[in-house]
């Protein structure tokens, strides 16, 4: 079987697209006839040579070929493996790409691919689905610059820091609505700097969750397959620092995680189940981890949101999830591939 593993990208996980691609590229196994494409920030696509092992180094794209028509390259594969983190890789562009090259492809399609990307449509999906989640509001940049709160009745209003601290209180979470690995998010602990880090966000995308924070234990669940799930055990995070940002997870060696989480039975089987319901909300296909919160007053549980393309490096949760339910790295990546060329 050919199969093309892509990776690289235009969003600012690009880097982490590439460590992921690396540690897949290990564990894939010897049956398979693999290429490996490599796209750069400036959306160029690549054949990355062979003898390069490490996608993750400087020189990941030395003597490497350039790839003049993506479309036909495409369709010289088997299956496809897109190992493409954030904008343009687990939005539903790089599927809906693969979608036109008719060719199988790891992981969900390009609707929910799009819906999961989007904290803001999925937060609403999953309110449908009565899967709990955090008190929100969402804000919108117009096309005049303008940042407004959109209400549930469509109202729009200017009047953003009155209605963060009257609907949620401080402090609260701002996300950039289509950004992964933390990046566009900013804890505001303060009133004066809600509309700063409104624009921060805004930066990113131009729909933006705001949430109430609260005082919680991150928790995830990795799930696998299309109609019949595997559902892992879930893992706890423990952070170093107040929450999970793009630094704790990759840089920093203090941060740890632990699988089984420090939970009663009863509260992993209702976030297990809670995970099946948000991946069939969004029509899952393939893979993805599930991510909540555990309220430490309250006791409450809510979805924090459901990653569609997790990260693979060898100290990514997801694949350690899996691990732990006795599906290893190598046969995790022949599950996928099989899982593709179902559809």
């Amino acid at each position: 079987m050919k199969v093309l593993l892509i990776c690289g990208g235009q969003s600012s996980e690009h880097i982490i697209s590439r460590m992921s691609a690396s540690n897949i590229r290990k564990h894939i196994k010897d049956s398979y006839e693999v290429k490996m494409a490599g796209i750069t920030k400036e959306g160029i696509w690549y054949q990355i040579n062979d003898q390069i092992k490490d996608y993750a180094e400087d020189c990941w794209l030395d003597e490497s070929q350039l790839i003049t028509n993506v479309f036909e390259y495409l369709k010289s594969f088997d299956v496809v493996f897109p190992c493409l983190h954030g904008l343009y890789g687990e939005d539903g562009t790089i599927q809906g790409l693969l979608e036109m090259a008719d060719r199988p492809y790891t992981g969900c399609r390009v609707a929910d691919s799009a819906l999961a990307m989007d904290k803001v449509l999925a937060k609403k999906v999953f309110t449908l689905a009565n899967i709990p989640t955090t008190p929100s509001l969402f804000a919108y940049k117009r096309y005049d610059g303008k940042v407004v709160i959109i209400r549930d009745d469509q109202t729009q209003t200017e009047d953003i820091v009155s209605e963060v601290k009257e609907t949620l209180g401080l402090p609260v979470f701002i996300k950039a609505s289509r950004s992964g690995s933390s990046v566009g998010c900013y804890k505001v602990t303060k009133e004066e700097d809600i509309l700063p880090r409104l624009k921060e966000a805004s930066y990113y995308d131009s729909k933006i969750l705001i949430e109430k924070a609260i005082q919680a234990t991150e928790l995830e669940v990795g799930v696998l397959g299309n109609d019949d799930l595997l559902v892992s055990r879930v893992g706890q995070i423990m952070p170093h620092g107040e929450f999970y940002t793009f630094e704790s997870k990759y840089e920093d060696k203090q941060s740890s995680t632990c699988i089984p989480a420090g939970i009663t039975d009863e509260q992993a089987e209702y976030i297990r189940e809670n995970a099946k319901k948000a991946f069939h909300a969004i029509d899952g296909h393939g893979l993805a981890r599930c991510d909540f919160f555990l309220d430490n007053v309250t006791g409450d549980i809510y979805l924090n949101e459901i990653n569609t393309m997790p990260g693979f490096t060898d100290i990514s949760m997801y694949p350690m999830l899996l691990k732990d339910a006795g599906v290893d790295t190598s046969d995790l990546i022949d599950r996928l591939l099989d899982l593709a060329k179902q559809r």
